[in-house]
């Protein structure tokens, strides 16, 4: 957990999303929801010590920022396609629970009381939410999914990416577009920033943002040779990979299972290929 101004606190040993206390003169702003029920708990304490949580923000609908919001306090507030894939497509409660076998087994048992807690403020382009004197700005900048916010605090030039930019490494494609990704980071890019905070790994500053937009560019790269290689879906899929970094141990929590973190890489080159294949038709 770092203070990287005297009103921010961030946690990026959690494993999922790093997690975010912006405190105000009218109230404390959270940006995501840790992955695990145990550091959830944990993580409510911390933000309450700081005062009243008045928001709850989402960057996006995945699990590893969203599934503990009902642990936490605060008005959620995301993009109105983040609202949506968490009312009409939520992981099953087997899934969950399966995977907290392994990365929590301690917060399984918190899940008895668990629910889907949606966000019940959301946007569609831009919106911003005002809080004590600071301006959190919304931008909806699609890529890692296709609702993915970007959070600016203009007052402070600090950017909450999400997964639009890791520092860990390269998130999963899955359920986004490796096009509009580039654009996403290069609009980052343009912006005027002190820090970024990612939605995995350490805090970083905007000259990431371009190693970062070269990490994919490179990969869509190495799909786009297999194409011209007349290589099929499936062997592209077998021959390029990445590292999964975001999905390793991390603070108290073990990594997650193998055949899932194999599973999001593999299917990340099949998404990559067919994106490829129509951007060319």
């Amino acid at each position: 957990m770092i203070e990287i101004d005297k009103n921010i606190i961030i946690e990026t040993e959690h494993l999922g999303s790093n997690n975010s206390i912006i405190v105000t003169r009218d109230g404390v702003v959270l940006i995501d929801a840790p992955h695990r029920p145990s550091d959830a708990i944990r993580w409510r304490r911390t933000a309450e010590s700081c005062g009243n949580v008045v928001y709850l923000f989402n960057t996006d609908h995945h699990i590893d920022h969203t599934m503990c919001n009902c642990f936490l306090p605060g008005i959620i507030v995301s993009h109105e396609g983040t609202r949506e894939r968490l009312m009409n497509s939520a992981p099953t409660r087997q899934y969950v629970d399966d995977l907290l076998d392994v990365i929590d087994p301690a917060g399984r048992a918190l899940m008895d009381g668990h629910y889907n807690r949606l966000p019940t403020v959301t946007y569609k382009r831009n919106m911003a939410v005002h809080l004590g004197g600071l301006d959190f700005e919304f931008t909806h900048l699609p890529g890692h999914t296709l609702n993915g916010s970007l959070i600016y605090l203009r007052q402070q030039k600090i950017a909450f990416t999400g997964d639009i930019i890791c520092s860990a490494g390269l998130p999963a494609f899955i359920d986004g577009n490796a096009f509009a990704w580039i654009e996403a980071v290069k609009h980052i890019e343009a912006m005027d920033i002190r820090y970024i905070v990612p939605g995995h790994g350490k805090v970083c500053d905007l000259a990431f943002a371009r190693t970062f937009r070269k990490w994919i560019e490179d990969l869509v790269a190495e799909v786009e040779a297999q194409i011209d290689k007349g290589n099929s879906r499936e062997q592209a899929m077998q021959a390029v990979t990445y590292e999964d970094y975001i999905h390793i141990a991390t603070g108290e929590s073990p990594a997650y299972p193998k055949y899932l973190m194999d599973m999001f890489i593999t299917k990340s080159i099949g998404v990559i290929y067919d994106q490829i294949l129509e951007r060319r038709a």
